[in-house]
């Protein structure tokens, strides 16, 4: 028995089509398989993407149709419970190998912007929103949790092959660095 949970097409004749009908469970991946010419474009994008532009557009004021191209419903007697769509073809020419459906479709940006925005970066190991801190703030949490050990704030340096480590040391100490870490060992300069 047909649900809203299925997208129902009943008598689909669009192009090669022969008066097929079938239910498709939304929310889950879907493929269509067949050889060639056997309908399977004609199911996806000419009947199935088809009717659900034709819908959207009829959603629209008649104002903003004026611009659109008028599209021709597809051959069906009946189609229920479609949702909007998005049809990508297989026809884009510039393709490279970090082409994904994202950056072919153009909404990869607007995507990476919508998880800026509204998104909440979750530690993968123990699951905590993960936030920005100020210094400061961090110094007083350390204070607070671990005010009475002892402890050592370290920070890379990275030091180029052609670099005078002589200078580069003496530059620390003059910023007020007296410690140094050299692999696992601390060395007082």
């Amino acid at each position: 028995m047909a649900t809203q949970d299925e997208l129902i097409i009943t008598g689909a004749r669009q192009n090669n089509l022969k008066n097929i009908s079938l239910q498709i469970p939304h929310d889950q991946v879907t493929v269509i398989t067949g050889v060639s010419g056997s309908g399977k474009s004609s199911l996806a994008f000419d009947t199935i993407f088809a009717e659900g532009q034709w819908r959207y557009i009829e959603s629209l004021s008649t104002y903003a149709r004026m611009f659109l191209e008028k599209l021709d419903r597809p051959d069906v007697d009946r189609l229920e419970h479609i949702r909007p769509a998005i049809a990508i073809e297989q026809k884009n020419p510039v393709r490279t190998a970090r082409s994904t459906v994202g950056t072919t479709t153009e909404i990869a940006d607007l995507l990476r912007l919508l998880f800026a925005k509204i998104g909440r970066p979750v530690c993968p190991v123990c699951g905590t929103e993960a936030r920005a801190y100020h210094p400061g703030d961090v110094a007083e949490i350390l204070l607070q949790e671990h005010g009475q050990s002892r402890a050592i704030v370290l920070f890379p340096v990275g030091v180029n092959a052609d670099q005078d480590l002589a200078a580069l040391i003496q530059d620390l100490v003059r910023r007020g660095f007296f410690r140094l870490r050299v692999r696992d060992e601390i060395v007082v300069v």
